[in-house]
């Protein structure tokens, strides 16, 4: 492990949590808009892909921080990552047909 991590990295990790959630909006602003104009069906889409991508976005940025870990060659922090990112997808496979 180096004792500095490379700010481009750093940025990198933070870029793809700001721009998941950017997109995740657009998605749902895009379903807002179109409610009144296409199907409820179509809207209940729209937004379902929405919420999908806001969801999905913290585990996107666990695996990118996994692969800069990886990079560095930061094998305790790695494991940390990849520890974390089994429970987010275990937690959403288990958790999908609970209600």
């Amino acid at each position: 492990m180096t004792e500095t991590r490379d700010p481009k990295l750093d940025a990198l990790v933070a870029r793809s949590l700001r721009w998941g959630a950017y997109i995740a909006f657009a998605i749902l602003f895009v379903g807002l808009l179109a409610s009144p104009f296409v199907s409820a069906r179509t809207t209940l889409f729209i937004d379902t892909v929405g919420v999908l991508v806001m969801m999905s976005t913290p585990a996107f940025r666990v695996l990118i921080a996994l692969v800069v870990f990886l990079r560095e060659r930061d094998f305790k922090y790695s494991l940390v990552a990849l520890g974390v990112l089994l429970i987010l997808l275990l937690g959403s496979v288990f958790g999908i047909g609970e209600h």
